[in-house]
């Protein structure tokens, strides 16, 4: 009642008449209604990650993940190019080692906390050089040893957000598009198919994509067992793990820098 007495006298007051009223009521109902209808299709960011993540393995046994080990062959499309094995060694939150053998060249790529090194051998030549990472690498393997535990889980504590970015097709599966970036400009988009809530591709911020295309379910979690990489739509070679340990002890000291003569890297 109170309203249509204020509707009454507004009339009065701009001497407009009931019909041309009626059309601005219609037409802001209309508005309305547009608008919470376009709300309501715009999912949740939780809920994109809540579903994708259950798509991996309960909450307990995703966030219950302390080590992680895995052995693999990275095959290069050119063939000119060697295949190489690849070893990976993590523990939450921000300890890595990674071996990458070629033929009888060994590169190894400490993490330990805030620092890192590399250190590149040849087993047939007992002289190793070694150099400490700087800060960008040490970020970007910090980064990449992170999320291999968080599951598609914003890292908060580090600054990163996400954002959701409509939805788009990749690789012929219509996905939710999700932007998730950190402070200093360092990004990834995930694409998650609107059906399955299934991971279809990750794109990082210097534009490599990543494509599971075989998984392998160990302890109760769902863990890319083949993953092929792109660059500008070409592929550039798979990764296959053959092997795949969660939480189990790991020796001690694995992740200590080796003591040797130190270079400068340049």
């Amino acid at each position: 009642m109170f309203t249509c007495a204020i509707l009454r006298v507004n009339i009065c007051q701009h001497d407009l008449s009931d019909e041309f009223v009626m059309k601005r009521l219609f037409t802001s109902c209309l508005l309305v209604i547009l608008c919470a209808s376009l709300s309501a299709q715009e999912p949740s960011v939780s809920s994109i990650i809540s579903r994708a993540r259950a798509t991996v393995g309960l909450d307990e046994k995703l966030n219950d993940l302390v080590t992680l080990q895995m052995v693999g062959r990275l095959e290069p499309v050119a063939r000119k190019v060697p295949p190489a094995k690849i070893v990976i060694i993590s523990r939450k939150p921000a300890s890595q080692r990674m071996e990458i053998r070629v033929d009888d060249i060994v590169e190894t790529t400490f993490l330990n906390g805030e620092e890192g090194c590399l250190v590149r051998s040849n087993s047939s030549n007992e002289a190793a050089q070694m150099r400490y990472l700087t800060q960008p690498e040490i970020e970007r393997v910090a980064y990449n040893t992170r999320q291999l535990f968080s599951f598609f889980s914003p890292d908060f504590k580090h600054g990163e957000r996400v954002t959701y970015e409509g939805l788009e097709m990749r690789r012929g599966v219509r996905c939710h598009k999700l932007l998730y970036a950190y402070p200093d400009g360092m990004s990834t988009i995930r694409y998650f198919c609107t059906e399955t809530d299934v991971l279809i591709s990750t794109v990082t911020d210097n534009g490599i994509e990543s494509v599971t295309v075989a998984t392998s379910s160990v302890q109760g979690i769902i863990f890319p067992k083949v993953i092929e990489y792109y660059n500008d739509g070409k592929k550039m070679h798979r990764i296959s793990l053959s092997k795949i340990i969660v939480n189990n002890p790991l020796p001690e000291g694995i992740f200590d820098f080796p003591k040797m003569d130190q270079n400068d890297g340049s």
